[in-house]
């Protein structure tokens, strides 16, 4: 029973500890949080500069997480680039070190002064501020002053819980440090990550490994070292949380803070096993009797070797998280074919435009099909994606564009350049079919806004339309992909029935009207509609016919074909 009530006062210390680390980074941020944004902000100097910013900066609020989302956030905004942030993150690993120190002058005592009480009775004075006076610079520093007392109370009732170290306590938790699995390197780096990643804070659980040296748990101090590079990883979490909703720049930085962190653990874990005993016996040599100070002098050792050594590699860095997360926009601005290499050899070139050409016809088409099942059910939630395709399939047009023209100035051949001509027109028809697709959307999106709906009779009759057009894209894209006529005629009267059926639903619409099924504001929407599915028929039969004629007009492809039989 003395065990488990030990065990529970352990982690209400854990508790107040944990609180008081959140309130004393928190009470940091709000009293010199808009500082250490503008001085983010100020600077932009080379990457020594930033890591000393991202030193100052963290030594002042006491977190490295603090700053992390701080930057990822400045990063997101685009106030910070991602080199100029990324030196930040360097600089924070080293700047939160001095927190381990503070927590290490906890167990300094000579003979009945105690430090650790003193800056325990810090919370007190934060307390009185709150309670006794309204002014607004004291309010911002209170939390601060209270957070840290906290820190302190929390240590002290975790060594009171735990005891000495031959409480029977301790006996039993440094029991579990003792098995032989515990001596395992990787493990306890995995322990440390997965400690720190729950309690949100590398700061607060070194603080807690500080506390198992001073009172005995742990006993070979280089079960602690292993510890700690674990939680430089595992404060990481935070940032990735934080980056989560940000763009590209916000998730570079909270990438480049993992990867620099894994590395610097790797490097180290590497010396560490090699040179373990040798290593061990030197900072024990250093703090007979205070392993806490050799815990806090490693933790700046280790954090302030590794950030050195990566900020001379800091260009290669950045542009591996630049590579590894690209944005929105770097994604639709690519090209899966076309290269000003192939120019060499105009043959090529144009086979590789074709290409580039089918994908982006069936960008337009998937797009068309988004627009048309948002309109008739009355939904807008792939209006993002549409929009997002609408802006690769104009990047593409404009790209194919000025790459049929460099084919035109290369190629020797009057066939080459009369298959360019035709396909100069057919990127035209389907960019086109790409802004009715947004169209159609924008229809949907006022129609919502209007309260503007159409009867289940005129959905019938626009997806009867829509199904035909369906149909002829498909025998239009082979058409055109395989260079083959064999289906003009039946594409032919396909868009003649197209016509047919949007004339009948405009007919039966002014029928609907007059009978007052239909308010007069729907026929906006239905006639907006109506020419959209109209002129996207065109465009498919011009898209077709482009291989008999290089304006695809389907009279003059008819004819073209004619002849041939002749």
């Amino acid at each position: 029973m003395e065990i488990l009530m030990n065990l529970l006062l352990m982690l209400g210390g854990v508790a107040v500890f944990m609180f008081g680390m959140k309130q004393m980074s928190s009470g940091l941020e709000k009293s010199a949080g808009s500082g250490i944004r503008n001085l983010f902000k100020k600077f932009n100097k080379n990457r020594v500069f930033n890591y000393g910013i991202g030193i100052g900066a963290t030594a002042l609020v006491q977190s490295s997480s603090a700053t992390s989302i701080m930057t990822v956030g400045l990063a997101h905004a685009n106030i910070v680039t991602v080199k100029q942030g990324s030196g930040f993150i360097l600089g924070a690993k080293v700047g939160t070190t001095l927190t381990a120190f503070i927590f290490a002058l906890s167990g300094i005592s000579k003979g009945g002064f105690s430090i650790s009480n003193v800056f325990a009775a810090i919370a007190f004075v934060g307390v009185m501020i709150v309670f006794s006076t309204s002014n607004e610079k004291l309010n911002k520093i209170a939390p601060f002053f209270i957070g840290f007392g906290m820190l302190f109370i929390g240590m002290e009732v975790m060594e009171n819980a735990i005891g000495g170290a031959d409480s029977t306590l301790s006996i039993q938790l440094s029991k579990v440090f003792q098995y032989e699995i515990m001596q395992n390197p990787i493990l306890l780096v995995i322990l440390g990550i997965l400690f720190t990643a729950i309690i949100q804070s590398s700061s607060a659980a070194t603080g807690v490994f500080i506390a198992f040296l001073a009172t005995g748990v742990i006993h070979s101090i280089d079960q602690s070292f292993f510890l700690v590079m674990g939680a430089n990883i595992g404060t990481c979490s935070d940032g990735i949380m934080a980056s989560l909703t940000t763009n590209a720049n916000g998730k570079r930085i909270a990438l480049f803070h993992l990867i620099t962190s894994v590395i610097g653990a790797i490097m180290f874990l590497i010396i560490l096993i090699i040179f373990r005993t040798p290593i061990t016996n030197i900072f024990e040599s250093l703090f007979p009797r205070k392993p806490q100070f050799s815990l806090a002098t490693f933790n700046l050792i280790y954090n302030g070797l590794y950030t050195l050594v990566l900020l001379v590699f800091i260009d290669p860095l950045v542009n591996l998280v630049t590579r590894l997360v690209k944005d929105k926009e770097q994604e639709l601005e690519e090209v899966s074919y076309i290269d000003e290499r192939f120019l060499k050899t105009p043959a090529v070139a144009i086979e590789q435009a074709l290409r580039e050409l089918y994908d982006m016809a069936i960008l337009a088409k998937e797009n068309l099909d988004r627009s048309f099942a948002s309109l008739v059910n009355e939904d807008m939630s792939e209006s993002k994606k549409i929009a997002e395709v609408e802006y690769r399939i104009d990047f593409l047009t404009n790209k194919l564009t000025s790459f049929f023209i460099k084919i035109s100035s290369v190629t020797k051949f009057d066939g080459d350049e009369k298959l360019i001509g035709g396909l100069h027109h057919v990127t035209n028809d389907i960019e086109r079919l790409g802004d009715y697709a947004v169209l159609l959307v924008k229809e949907t999106s006022y129609m919502k806004d209007n309260e503007v709906k159409f009867l289940d009779q005129t959905k019938e009759e626009l997806s009867q339309i829509y199904g035909h057009i369906s149909e002829m894209f498909d025998l239009g894209f082979d058409a055109f992909t395989r260079r083959r006529t064999e289906n003009f005629r039946t594409i032919s009267n396909i868009h003649k029935e197209i016509k047919k059926l949007i004339s009948s639903t405009r007919n039966e619409h002014v029928a609907r009207l007059s009978t007052g099924m239909y308010p007069v504001e729907v026929s906006k929407s239905i006639y907006s509609v109506l020419f959209s599915l109209q002129r996207i028929s065109d465009h498919i039969v011009n898209i077709a016919f482009s291989i008999r004629s290089t304006t695809g007009s389907k009279t003059e492809a008819l004819q073209a074909i004619e002849k041939e039989k002749k």
